[in-house]
């Protein structure tokens, strides 16, 4: 396991938490172009870009869901995106620590201030990843009905 203090490396996954209604079953791709689009709105917009988490500094993927209720588990699932990926879209990552979630960054670049001002700028970013987050051995854990 890596030290969040460790190098963000281009050969890094991180993961995605994914709220089940951006998991779609009759389209193509299967996550929502919009799971990766900046919240605006409520207690918590993502000012400083969307957030990851490092896999690298996680012994397993269902520790990016400890912040959420466990009775509401079920309504996430976890998606990885690669790091090289991202920066082959003009992307960075950034640290950002959290004491609740170890290995939390931050895509500075998909920011919700640039978002709400141009959200056309993003459209193909947003599909890209989800086309690389849709493929099968990217899906880490989908979400499950109650």
């Amino acid at each position: 396991m890596k030290a969040e203090t460790d190098p963000i490396a281009d050969d890094e996954w991180l993961l995605r938490r994914v709220r089940i209604e951006k998991f779609r079953t009759n389209k193509v791709p299967i996550i929502s172009p919009n799971a990766f689009e900046p919240r605006i709105k409520g207690r918590d917009p993502d000012t400083d870009g969307i957030r990851f988490y490092r896999a690298a500094c996680l012994e397993d993927p269902s520790e990016v869901l400890a912040t959420i209720d466990p009775k509401r588990w079920h309504e996430y699932g976890i998606v990885r995106i690669s790091v090289s990926l991202l920066k082959s879209l003009q992307l960075s990552v950034r640290s950002k620590p959290d004491d609740r979630i170890r290995g939390h960054v931050v895509v500075p670049e998909l920011n919700s201030v640039d978002y709400e001002s141009d959200k056309s700028r993003f459209t193909w970013i947003k599909a890209r990843l989800a086309d690389h987050a849709s493929e099968d051995e990217n899906i880490v854990k989908q979400p499950t009905a109650c």
